[in-house]
C-alpha cells in the first residue's frame, strides 16, 4: 500500500511539472487546513492542484487533491505519531465544445483513502452537459448525465461488488455575488444500476474570495454519503469543512 501510494504522489506531482511547462495552460495551486467528521474526526492539512486548458473547441482539466493528518497516542509510551487519515483523489477531464449549449465529456477519476475503505477506486465517465443559463464573467448554470464505471480494491472483506455501474447526474453552479466574491456549488447523485438502492451523494460548496490578481482566499463544505459502505466499521457519511490559500498563475 506504501509502494502505491509513493507511485500516485509522484505521478501527480511529474505530471503537473509536466503539463504547466507548456502554453496556453492555467495553473492553481493551493493549501489549506481542515476539518473532517464521519470517518475521520479531526484536522487535516490539505494541498491541492490543477491545471486547465480552455479554448473554443477542447477543454482539459487535471486535478489532484491530497488530505493527511497524524497524531500523538496519549496512551503510547513511545509517543509515536499515528497517521489519522491519509486520502489521495485526483482526475482528468476532456470536454469538446465545452461553450456550446450541448458538450460531451469524458473524464476519469482515482481515490485512495483506506480510512473510507478504498485502497484504490478508479471510475470511467462519459457523458454530456447542458448549459441552462450562463452570462460570461457573472454565472454559469448547468446540468450534466454521464455513465459511470467503478472498479474497487477495497481494504476490508466486503460483499460490496469490485466493479460497479452508475449513473451521474449533477447540477452545477457559478454565480459571482461580488467583484472578489464569487459563489461555486455542484452536487453528484450516482445511483447504482445493479441496485438502486446502492448510491452516492457528493456535494461541495466554495466561496471563492480574490485578495489580489493571483492570491484567493477559498471556504468550502464538502458533504459525501454512501448508502452501502464496504463493512460495519465504516460510516455513511462525511463532512469536510475547509479555508485554503490559492495561487493563479
Amino acid at each position: 500500500m506504501n509502494r502505491i501510494r509513493l507511485f500516485l504522489c509522484i505521478s501527480l506531482i511529474i505530471s503537473t511539472i509536466c503539463v504547466f511547462g507548456q502554453r496556453k495552460w492555467h495553473y492553481n495551486v493551493g493549501l489549506g487546513a481542515s476539518l473532517h467528521t464521519g470517518n475521520v474526526n479531526n484536522c487535516n492539512v490539505s494541498h491541492d492542484a490543477a491545471l486547465n486548458r480552455n479554448d473554443s473547441i477542447v477543454a482539459f482539466d487535471f486535478n489532484y487533491r491530497f488530505l493527511y493528518s497524524s497524531l500523538i497516542q496519549r496512551n503510547d509510551l513511545g509517543r509515536q505519531w499515528e497517521e489519522t487519515n491519509f486520502e489521495i483523489n485526483g482526475g482528468v477531464k476532456m470536454d469538446l465544445y465545452q461553450y456550446d449549449k450541448y458538450s460531451p465529456f469524458l473524464a476519469c477519476e482515482m481515490l485512495t483513502n483506506k480510512y473510507k475503505g478504498y485502497d484504490l477506486k478508479l471510475s470511467g465517465l462519459v457523458g454530456f452537459k447542458y448549459r441552462i443559463y450562463t452570462i460570461p464573467s457573472i454565472c454559469d448554470y448547468s446540468v450534466s448525465a454521464a455513465f459511470v464505471y467503478d472498479w474497487n480494491d477495497f481494504t476490508d472483506a466486503t460483499v460490496l461488488p469490485n466493479n460497479n455501474y452508475r449513473i451521474s447526474i449533477r447540477p452545477k453552479i457559478k454565480q459571482k455575488l461580488a467583484d472578489n466574491l464569487s459563489l461555486y456549488h455542484c452536487t453528484f447523485i450516482q445511483p447504482s444500476v445493479l441496485d438502486f438502492g446502492d448510491y452516492i451523494i457528493n456535494c461541495v460548496t466554495k466561496l471563492q474570495t480574490q485578495i489580489t490578481r493571483m492570491l484567493f482566499l477559498d471556504l468550502s463544505l464538502t458533504y459525501d454519503y454512501r448508502s452501502r459502505v464496504p463493512s460495519e466499521n465504516y460510516r455513511h457519511h462525511d463532512v469536510l469543512s475547509e479555508v485554503s490559500v490559492r495561487f493563479k498563475i
